[in-house]
């Protein structure tokens, strides 16, 4: 029994031979070496894990998110690919930034408004963590799932395929702009006579004010 390298891949050959003892002649010397070929399957543990910036952002703010990739090995995963579309209620994704970590490295990033993806190559140990800003839209409300995924290459097995993915679970705190402004028909009414008043209740934004009061 041998046990296989966590860094093995590709193809190996291994090389067994007998030989004749001292005074005997061996009839055939070209069977006498036996090889047993074996292609090593690469296997990972890839991870990822996202956190936001906040858990309460305001609508028609803005928010970070960070999402963390690893592997666990015991092979590199080598132009491994992640993604991240941003669920309805976030977007406009900009100030994307990347960091590695334990020989770890990036490949190319695709960046559209609202969804990032891109190819990493990370060793047993590796790091990489990206950034990037998200607004928050202004009719945005209640809770947000914003969920990002990491893939092996092709050719490679992932121990853990559980761990791919990393949640982000926010909730939009509403924000609006009210105001009220009051008008009489007559700034001068005489004593004993009447005049109207109107009032006027306007709402800027962003979010709708549901059930707001007013009170005269």
């Amino acid at each position: 029994q041998a046990s296989v390298s966590g860094t093995a891949s590709g193809t190996i050959a291994n090389v067994a031979t007998i030989s004749t003892p001292p005074g005997t002649t061996d009839t055939t010397p070209g069977n006498n070496t036996g090889t047993a070929t074996i292609t090593v399957g690469l296997v990972a543990d890839l991870a990822m894990a996202k956190t936001a910036s906040t858990a309460t952002p305001s609508a028609g703010g803005t928010l970070t998110f960070t999402l963390v990739l690893t592997n666990a090995g015991p092979s590199t995963a080598t132009s491994a690919t992640f993604a991240d579309t941003l669920p309805t209620g976030l977007g406009t994704l900009t100030n994307v930034t990347s960091a590695v970590g334990g020989g770890a490295s990036t490949g190319s990033f695709n960046i559209t408004s609202s969804a990032l993806s891109g190819t990493v190559t990370l060793p047993p140990g590796g790091t990489i963590t990206v950034t990037f800003r998200a607004s928050v839209s202004g009719t945005a409300s209640g809770t947000i799932a914003n969920v990002a995924t990491i893939s092996t290459p092709p050719g490679t097995t992932d121990t853990t395929p559980g761990n791919n993915t990393g949640t982000s679970t926010i909730t939009v705190g509403l924000v609006a702009d009210l105001s009220l402004t009051k008008v009489a028909s007559n700034a001068t009414p005489n004593a004993g006579g009447t005049l109207t008043y109107s009032l006027v209740l306007t709402n800027a934004g962003p979010s709708t004010a549901t059930s707001a009061t007013f009170a005269d």
